[in-house]
C-alpha cells in the first residue's frame, strides 16, 4: 500500500495535455516517492489515456462514468489505495520537488486532514497572491481542493449538486466530523488560472443562488 495516492481529475478542457504534462512533472521530480497516482479521466476520447500509458510512473487510470466536477473527484478519491489522499487538479502542481515530502512531513497523527498554502499562476513562470489558509465556517478561506490532504478512512465526498461552493460545503462537513485542518501554511501548491475553469463561466445569479442552497443545507440561512 503507498503512503499517498495522489488523485488528479482531468476534464475536457482547452490545453488539457499541456496542463496535465505540467501536473504530472511536478509528481515526477518530488523527492517522496511512496505513492501512486490515479488519474479519473471526465474527457469524451482516449488522448489523454495514451499519452499516460507511455509513461513510467505508477499511474492508476479509470474512466469516469458520471460526469462533473465532484463526481470526477469522488471517482479517483473512491480508486485511492494510499493512507493519504492527496487531491491536485489537472490544471494544477506541486510549487517544488519536496511538496509532497512536506504534506507527509507535517500531516500528524493526530490529523484528520491537512491543507497548504498556494500561490497562482496564469502562464507558469509568474506566480502572484500566495494564499495562507484558516478555516472560517462563512468563507472559502482554505483554497481550491487541490490544497487538501485527507486520511483515506474519511468517507465524506463532494456534493455534485454545487459547483461554486463545491469545496466550501466539503471543508464544512469535514470540520463538523473531524474537527478543524491542520495547517501547513507555506506554499505547496500552484493554482492554474485561466478562462476554461468552471467557476469562471458561472453567472453571478449562479454562484449566488448556490450560496442561498449551501445556507439551507447547512441551517444557517436566514429568511428576511
Amino acid at each position: 500500500m503507498p503512503k499517498v495516492s495522489i488523485c488528479v481529475p482531468i476534464y475536457p478542457m482547452e490545453n488539457a495535455q499541456d496542463f496535465l504534462e505540467r501536473n504530472i512533472k511536478s509528481i515526477y521530480i518530488q523527492s517522496f516517492d511512496d505513492y501512486e497516482i490515479v488519474i479519473s479521466d471526465d474527457s469524451e476520447d482516449d488522448t489523454l489515456q495514451i499519452w499516460l500509458s507511455r509513461l513510467d510512473l505508477p499511474i492508476r487510470y479509470f474512466k469516469n462514468q458520471n460526469h462533473g466536477m465532484a463526481n470526477n473527484t469522488n471517482n479517483a478519491m473512491n480508486q485511492a489505495e494510499g493512507e493519504l489522499v492527496k487531491i491536485l487538479y489537472q490544471d494544477d502542481y506541486f510549487y517544488d520537488s519536496r511538496s509532497l515530502e512536506k504534506i507527509v512531513e507535517h500531516f500528524t497523527k493526530t490529523a484528520w486532514w491537512l491543507v497548504t498554502g498556494c500561490t497562482h499562476t496564469m502562464n507558469g513562470t509568474e506566480f502572484f497572491n500566495d494564499h495562507k489558509p484558516y478555516y472560517s465556517e462563512s468563507d472559502n478561506t482554505i483554497g481550491s481542493p487541490s490544497v487538501i490532504t485527507l486520511r483515506r478512512e474519511i468517507k465524506e465526498r463532494f456534493d455534485p449538486s454545487f459547483h461554486y461552493v463545491l469545496d466550501l460545503d466539503f471543508y464544512k462537513r469535514l470540520n463538523r466530523l473531524y474537527g478543524k485542518p491542520k495547517i501547513y501554511d507555506q506554499v505547496n501548491v500552484v493554482m492554474g488560472i485561466h478562462s476554461g475553469q468552471k467557476t469562471h463561466l458561472m453567472s453571478e445569479r449562479e454562484k449566488i443562488m448556490e450560496h442561498q442552497q449551501l445556507k439551507i443545507k447547512h441551517n444557517t440561512y436566514k429568511y428576511e
